[in-house]
Formats: structure tokens, sequence, C-alpha cells
């Protein structure tokens, strides 16, 4: 369902109560559960409910902690500095049927590894055979495209998996070998491969989006990635913008927030060269920069903007330091908890609402729109200035960004008593903070200097 029209349809009461009729009258057979489900949802979310009997309606998990690049826009370089043995984590079908309790529910699982390559997991196709015939899950990953092999790809065919994101931020192979550190001949191949395949055998799934995040040192290759679209097949070229962090290029200054006029010009050239070759884009019309605030104001932020997720989404994020871990939340902002999917078991319902009715989620759906109180985590992330300021100025971002999420933790450990759960560990600030990193970092500068 379009993400727009689910959340405008939320906020009509007679959907609401139609929708809420709907799901009472519906079945609970397997491949109807993500819809009873999804149609259960919009109740919780009109009434502002704490403890809601929907489950999440998209589920974000990393099944691997790995990867084999090192791009240099990633933030994998902070993450191998802080953890230079990070552990594998590696899922199986056992843990994903740990999961289940929610998986059997939910409308869209989006296997995402962050600063990790999803593929890389071996019981991959074991994974989407399994979702794909149980419950008719819609799914999607984003991925390097280094291995997507022939076995997965027909794996991928065979049981319509729904769509791949393919990381493809330079269309020469110099470029490419530079910018993410691999070899573009492979990713091609492998490309190629999948489109024939699909061809043979009359299939549109997967949808294949490439993606391109727009900066200085690749706008001069946005006319050959705009040919390989065509060339590869793909449905559609996802123009996207350079997203600062502790990377390798944060000092090069390579976010147009710099120059927004080029970097407006560049899209106009993108947009007008896309439209003669006949490819797809999304957005359908340039996402144009504008000039925005530089400085940090906690009050500048947008209180109108009604946030959703505390009530439909779950992430499933990597602990790189220990295994058979994950870090959940409900979106990119912050983690709330740790939990040990070997001790924690999820199959059940009952288990599952532990986590997902937990008093922290409480305390977040709670205060998440509130006009008097909100939270520090989602002032935050509602601050007007909130990507131009991570785009050119790493430091800033960072102070604000663990001093907001330290004041949430605070206020919520304080206020709001909570049983301890085995598995579940109540975060206490960010774990990843940058305080954390540069602390690493100073002692791997004076490792190198000895």
């Amino acid at each position: 369902m379009n993400s727009k029209l689910f959340n405008r349809l939320c906020e009509n009461i007679l959907f609401v109560t139609a929708a809420k009729l709907v799901a009472i009258l519906l079945p609970g057979f397997n491949r109807l559960k993500k819809y009873k489900n999804i149609l259960s949802a919009p109740y919780s979310i009109y009434h502002g409910k704490l403890k809601i009997k929907n489950n999440p309606i998209r589920v974000r998990i990393a099944p691997i902690n790995i990867c084999n690049y090192l791009c240099l826009f990633c933030e994998i370089h902070k993450d191998n500095l802080m953890f230079p043995n990070r552990e594998k984590n590696e899922m199986t079908l056992d843990d994903v049927k740990n999961y289940e309790s929610f998986l059997s529910t939910t409308l869209k699982v989006s296997w995402v590894g962050g600063t990790a390559e999803p593929l890389l997991n071996k019981n991959f196709g074991s994974i989407v055979e399994y979702l794909k015939s149980k419950y008719g899950t819609i799914m999607m990953t984003n991925t390097n495209g280094s291995r997507l092999d022939r076995k997965l790809c027909d794996i991928l065919i065979k049981y319509g998996f729904d769509s791949l994101l393919i990381s493809y931020h330079a269309g020469t192979k110099d470029g490419y070998k530079k910018l993410m550190t691999g070899n573009i001949d492979i990713v091609d191949k492998n490309l190629i491969y999948l489109k024939e395949q699909k061809a043979l055998h009359r299939k549109n799934k997967p949808a294949v989006q490439l993606n391109f995040a727009l900066q200085r040192l690749n706008a001069v290759e946005c006319r050959t990635i705009i040919d390989k679209v065509k060339q590869l097949d793909a449905d559609e070229l996802l123009v996207s913008k350079y997203y600062g962090g502790r990377n390798q290029l944060q000092d090069q200054k390579v976010s147009f927030d710099y120059d927004i006029n080029e970097g407006n010009r560049v899209l106009d050239d993108i947009y007008s060269y896309a439209k003669d070759r006949n490819v797809k884009l999304c957005p359908a019309k340039p996402d144009y920069w504008t000039d925005k605030k530089t400085q940090w104001d906690h009050e500048n932020y947008d209180s109108s903007m009604h946030c959703k997720r505390p009530w439909t989404c779950l992430h499933f994020k990597p602990v790189l330091n220990e295994r058979n871990c994950h870090y959940v939340g409900v979106c990119n902002r912050t983690e709330l908890f740790k939990i040990s999917y070997d001790k924690l078991k999820l199959g059940t319902q009952q288990q599952f609402e532990l986590l997902w009715n937990h008093p922290l989620l409480q305390y977040l759906r709670e205060t998440v729109n509130s006009k008097d109180s909100i939270n520090p985590v989602c002032k935050y992330c509602k601050n007007y200035s909130r990507e131009i300021i991570r785009n050119t100025d790493a430091q800033m971002y960072a102070d604000v960004r663990d001093r907001a999420i330290k004041d949430f933790f605070g206020y919520f450990h304080k206020n709001y008593p909570f049983v301890e759960v085995d598995g579940i560990e109540v975060l206490k600030e960010h774990p990843h903070s940058d305080e954390i990193f540069q602390e690493k970092k100073a002692k791997a500068d004076v490792s190198l200097k000895n």
C-alpha cells in the first residue's frame, strides 16, 4: 500500500472504523494475516493507543553483519574502527522462524544491511522460499549486486521476490572501483543474467531499481548510469542525495549542500537526459536543494509532522560486537533495545508483545507527536536543519544526535518503571555514539604513530 495514502486513510474515522470491522471478520489464514494486520493498525494510530493489538506493518532486518565492499561514502569505516573483529551474525532459517510471530503478519520485510551486504548470507534463498511459500510476504533488499549469482537469481525469480535496490553510485569501471571499491563488470553480468531469465520465464519480479546518490565526485557519471538503466533493463533509477556521516568523503565537502546551484543544475541535466532516453526516475520530479539553516536551533522543527512509525514499523539492526543479537528500533534515528535472539523467543505473539508493547515503545507512542511534550529524539528528527547539518558538519550533527538520544533515555529511565525481560536490554545511550568513536579513533591514531 502507498505510504502517503495509508497515512491519509488513518486520519479518516470512517475508514478507521470500517477497517477494524473488516479485520475482525477476515479469516486468519496464513496468506491473509498481513491484510488482517494492516486493517487493524489504523484504529491504534487514529486513537493514539499506547498498548496496541496490531503488529508492525513493515519490518526491516539485517540478515548478516559483514560486507565485501568498502564504499568511500559508507560508515563501514567507522564501524570497522570501532569493532575491528565484528561478529558475522549470519541469520539462519531457524532464526527467522524465531521471529515468525510478527513476520507472519507483516506486509513487507526489507532485508537491509546498514554497513553490510545482505546477500552474503548463504541462507538468503531458503529464507525467501520459506516466507514467500507460507505467507506470500512482500520482500525487498538493498545490495551491491556482486553476490547476485545465478542460483540466487533463479530462486528470486521462482518465488517472486519483489524488488532489488542495487547500489550503483558510478557507471564507469574506474569510477565504480574508486568510489565503491568493487568490480562493476561482475554486477552488470549478474543483472544481465537476471534480465534474461525474467524474460525467459515471462516474469516481472524481482523489480530492479538502481540507487544513485548524487554528489560532487560522481556527478560526471550520471549520464553513464542512465544509459546503464537501459542496458540492464532496470525498472527505474532512484536519484537520491549524498548522505553524510563518519565516512571517507566527509572532509572533502562532496555534498551539493555546499553549492546548491550547481547541484540543481546537475539534477536538471539528469532529468532532461533521462527523459530523452525514456528512463523512469524516482522521484518523478527533481528534489532540488534549497537554502536551509546551517546552525542548529532546537525549536526549528516541524511540529505538524505526524509520525506513525511507532505503530507500524520495527527495525532489527546489526550488533557488531556480540553474537546472535540485534539492535531494535522503529526508525533510523535511534536504537531502543538490544535483543539476544537466541535467548528471546519471539515465535509466539505473547512473547513478541513483551517487546512490541514494552513501556519504552509506549513512551515513544505517547510523545512522538505531542505538541507539548515531544520527546528529544523525535524533536531532533523533525528539525528542519537535520539533513543539511548531517551532510556539512559531522561533529555538530553527532553532538546534537547523541545528546538527544541520551536525554530521551534519561527521561524514560527516570519516569517509566519497567520489568526486566531476559534477552531484552533497554539502552541508555547511542551504542555507536561519536564519543565512543572518537575515543577509539584516538587510540588507533596513537597506535599508528608508535
